[in-house]
């Protein structure tokens, strides 16, 4: 399989865990830091902007459409790591990121499906999430900052020394992090991404392991590049009856993963977008996913169908992205130009700027599973219609695809991808 194909599967499987987050939960009370008279309405658009599918979208297309490099990336990560920060802005600051992930009021966004989900990953069998704050020893953490990164991300705080010790403090975020992630996920601090001038660093680290609720066989099979390179890769097939629904330009796969414990809890599964060879592309995909509400949900099989030709490749790549060029193209700025932290540190006039948002995804997909992590690092420094399936169904990804692991209750995506080269 291409690289853009392994890209496309990954942008999938994050969906289904945004999917999770957002059913998951009732409303629970607020937790401390909240500051109604801030919180000023803004445009939301909980479908499209919290599950962070914007961002995956800008960096999914670019990966594809330019260097045709496999992708993944966790939406929930992102989403997760900027609700943390917002809990501590304050202002125009607070208004313009609560817009961008789309809520009205830090309370909604505390309320959503995802930061519930985030709460409960812990309690699950297939996932696990870290949080944690590192801050500089010439600040101090508000109090109030401090019980919402606790109650709500199970964050736990620690100050550091940047200003002599910062590469002490980046070994021991990437330590964290490499620990949370069952060492899937190293440096997610790279040399020099902090200093003397880092503040704050916010990270969390997500884990998923789920086992197909029926493993597969596997065979060799050939695989179609972009370009017109044919490769042959090792893929999962079987003769067994399998969620797939046809659509306009495109069919969908989805493969549940196992519940091995109360089903009400989380349901987990895999769904893979193929596009028909010369009718959709891998954008094409992008642009529907972010653009139509519930179009993952709107697009994920619920019946079975006896298959003819079954072909799912095995995959297996990591990938990294910066975020900050595109949270700004998409309207964040002023919490990259000090903006006003001052419900996060005390001591001085609460100005910080975002320096980086680092993020690192993996995924390796076989006959028995998925295994996938991410985990998103923030540096602060001072200053349609389902088609009737005929009665066999054919799903051979042997061509570039889209893919994303969703919690089918919520809708919440975990991560989301593409596949363009499974080897």
């Amino acid at each position: 399989m291409s690289r853009f194909g392994k890209a496309v599967l990954l942008c999938l499987a994050l969906f289904t865990a945004w999917h999770l987050c957002s059913t998951l939960f009732a409303d629970a009370p607020p937790a401390p830091g909240g500051d109604p008279a801030e919180e000023a309405p803004v445009a939301s658009d909980a479908a499209g902007k919290a599950s962070g599918l914007p961002l995956a979208r800008e960096a999914g297309v670019r990966e594809a459409a330019g260097a045709e490099r496999n992708f993944v990336i966790s939406p929930l990560s992102i989403h997760a790591a900027l609700a943390m920060v917002t809990a501590g802005a304050r202002g125009d600051t607070r208004r313009e990121l609560l817009g961008f992930l789309g809520s009205a009021s830090l309370d909604e966004l505390h309320r959503s499906p995802a930061i519930k989900l985030v709460g409960r990953l812990n309690g699950l069998t297939q996932t696990s999430f870290a949080c944690g704050v590192w801050v500089d020893q010439r600040r101090a953490l508000r109090p109030e900052f401090t019980a919402t990164g606790a109650s709500r991300y199970a964050a736990t705080a620690e100050s550091v020394d940047f200003v002599s010790g910062a590469e002490l403090a980046r070994r021991r975020v990437n330590a964290f992090v490499a620990d949370a992630t069952n060492q899937r996920i190293h440096d997610i601090l790279p040399p020099g991404s902090v200093h003397s001038s880092t503040e704050v660093v916010l990270a969390n680290a997500l884990y998923f392991k789920g086992a197909w609720r029926r493993p597969f066989d596997v065979f060799t099979a050939p695989f179609h590049i972009p370009g017109g390179t044919t490769v042959r890769v090792p893929s999962l097939t079987t003769g067994r009856s399998q969620y797939i629904a046809l659509y306009p330009g495109f069919r969908a796969l989805k493969l549940p993963y196992r519940t091995d414990g109360d089903r009400q809890a989380a349901a987990f599964y895999m769904l893979i977008l193929l596009p028909d060879s010369g009718i959709l592309s891998l954008t094409d995909l992008y642009d529907k996913a972010v653009s139509m509400p519930e179009f993952i949900r709107k697009h994920t099989p619920e019946e079975e169908v006896p298959v003819g030709q079954f072909m799912v490749p095995k995959f297996k790549f990591t990938s990294k992205y910066e975020a900050s060029s595109d949270m700004q193209k998409l309207g964040v700025t002023t919490a990259f130009k000090g903006g006003d932290f001052s419900g996060m540190v005390s001591g001085g006039d609460g100005r910080l700027s975002i320096g980086r948002v680092l993020h690192k995804a993996t995924i390796e997909v076989d006959e028995l599973g998925t295994v996938a992590a991410a985990a998103t690092a923030i540096v602060m420094y001072g200053s349609a219609l389902r088609s009737e399936p005929p009665h066999l169904v054919d799903f051979v990804a042997d061509r570039p695809f889209l893919f994303a692991v969703v919690e089918e209750r919520t809708g919440t995506t975990l991560f989301l991808g593409h596949v363009v080269n499974p080897l």
